[in-house]
């Protein structure tokens, strides 16, 4: 899985998780904080999810 679609994963999850839809800054916000971690720390966030 490349980097880019680890951060898409994650971030869909944390949002299926919440169970509403956020605002799109709040999205924006958080993909800028997924951006900012590696892969290995991206792949452990899902792991944990699931």
């Amino acid at each position: 899985m490349t980097h880019k679609e680890l951060i898409d994963q994650v971030s869909a999850n944390l949002f299926k998780q919440s169970g509403k839809l956020e605002s799109r800054r709040s999205w924006l916000a958080m993909r800028s904080y997924l951006e900012q971690l590696d892969s290995e720390q991206l792949k452990s966030m899902l792991k944990d999810q699931g």
